[in-house]
């Protein structure tokens, strides 16, 4: 496979195991954080993508592959505006040799979808997001789609890993959540985030082809009640003592990967059930 030189936006717990592991594969990683310096052999450029100033040194720079893997910060309005609408549109902006990108990839989220009934979706189903949030993905999706670049938006869903916990430590502090109605959610380990982003690179280098967007979920939707009853059997709590917890009405939906296993990728975790198990041994 030939080597490429490529750019990661955002390098948290994501980013940067994905550009070590790039590097590892004989590419040439450059990696933008806010500040503090990347493991080694990643280049490390400090630069804020909401100032497009602090982004003058990617235009003397040249990059087969960009992989823009951002976090808000906050969860608000304003800082999703800024952060991946607006920014994504600086560090585009401040390509000298935008020419030479062979194709952006733009990590989103399944929440650009509306759908709350428990229907399946997939990459072809319509998104009317009704959050801010997802209205704000999807907007700094079509900022990707626009520009004179090919692109890949790869929308994963419940993330979850090692610094990954939440529902682990919401059920060991006894929240659960309503039965009825069944809330449907999707999720997806860390380390699979990773391992298929770098699979659609490998697949790009090899010039095969790739659809312009891709649904990054296990094999297995469930609902939140089957997880935290689950994660409470493990955890040796009996799951009808758990409390209702956060009653709000979120969207309810099943997310198909039938796309993402037509690559030929093959899930580390296939369904909640393997990732958590390894989590939880973490702590024994």
């Amino acid at each position: 496979m030939s080597t490429s030189s490529i750019l990661i936006v955002g390098c948290g717990d994501i980013g940067t195991p994905l550009g070590l592991k790039l590097a590892s594969e004989g590419h040439t990683v450059w990696g933008l954080r806010r500040s503090g310096t990347l493991p080694e052999p990643i280049n490390t450029l400090n630069a804020d993508v909401t100032d497009r100033e602090s982004l003058v040194s990617l235009g003397s720079l040249r990059f087969d592959y960009i992989v823009v893997t951002l976090t808000p910060g906050e969860f608000s309005d304003q800082r999703y505006q800024a952060v991946y609408v607006q920014g994504l549109t600086n560090v585009i902006a401040a390509l000298n040799n935008r020419e030479a990108v062979k194709r952006l990839f733009f990590v989103s989220s399944t929440s650009v979808y509306h759908q709350n009934d428990g229907q399946w979706v997939d990459e072809n189903s319509a998104a009317e997001p009704k959050t801010f949030s997802g209205q704000r993905l999807l907007e700094a999706e079509q900022v990707a789609t626009t520009q004179a670049i090919a692109h890949c938006v790869i929308r994963f869903a419940g993330i979850y890993g090692p610094g990954r916990r939440r529902l682990i430590e919401q059920v060991a502090a006894g929240q659960g959540c309503p039965l009825s109605p069944p809330l449907f959610t999707n999720r997806i380990h860390r380390d699979d985030c990773i391992g298929f982003l770098a699979h659609l690179i490998r697949m790009d280098c090899e010039q095969h082809a790739l659809a312009s967007c891709y649904i990054g979920v296990d094999s297995e939707p469930a609902t939140l009640w089957e997880v935290k009853s689950w994660i409470a059997e493990q955890l040796g709590i009996d799951p009808s003592t758990l409390t209702n917890g956060d009653k709000t009405r979120r969207n309810s939906k099943r997310c198909s990967n039938a796309r993402l296993l037509a690559t030929g990728y093959m899930l580390r975790y296939s369904d909640y059930r393997q990732g958590y198990s390894e989590l939880l041994a973490e702590e024994n």
